[in-house]
């Protein structure tokens, strides 16, 4: 499948650390392959259902949401764990889709 990062997940990216960002792409990238693999689940919240890639080891404790769209997964936003769940958040996200 084809990974299509929207400008605003792009742009939430940009806010982390150039070490961060690129373990988070990497990752990222991995979706292409198996999309709902290991460490991705179904997030339901606020009538919004979406998935989310769990990051956490080593310096990333980060949160990607996506949606499946035809054959392309598209990256919604990026966040790190303290903020992923805030009613703000949620909000933005699902300002999104």
């Amino acid at each position: 499948m084809k990974i299509n990062w929207l400008e605003e997940a792009r742009n939430d990216l940009q806010r982390f650390e150039k070490s961060v960002r690129d373990e988070i792409a990497v990752r990222v990238g991995q979706l292409e392959n198996n999309p709902l693999g290991e460490n991705t689940s179904l997030f339901s919240k606020q009538g919004m259902e979406i998935f989310r890639l769990k990051l956490k080891d080593g310096q990333l404790d980060h949160r990607v949401f996506f949606d499946l769209d035809g054959g392309e997964v598209v990256i919604l936003g990026v966040e790190h764990r303290d903020q992923a769940y805030t009613p703000e958040s949620i909000k933005r996200i699902k300002s999104r889709l």
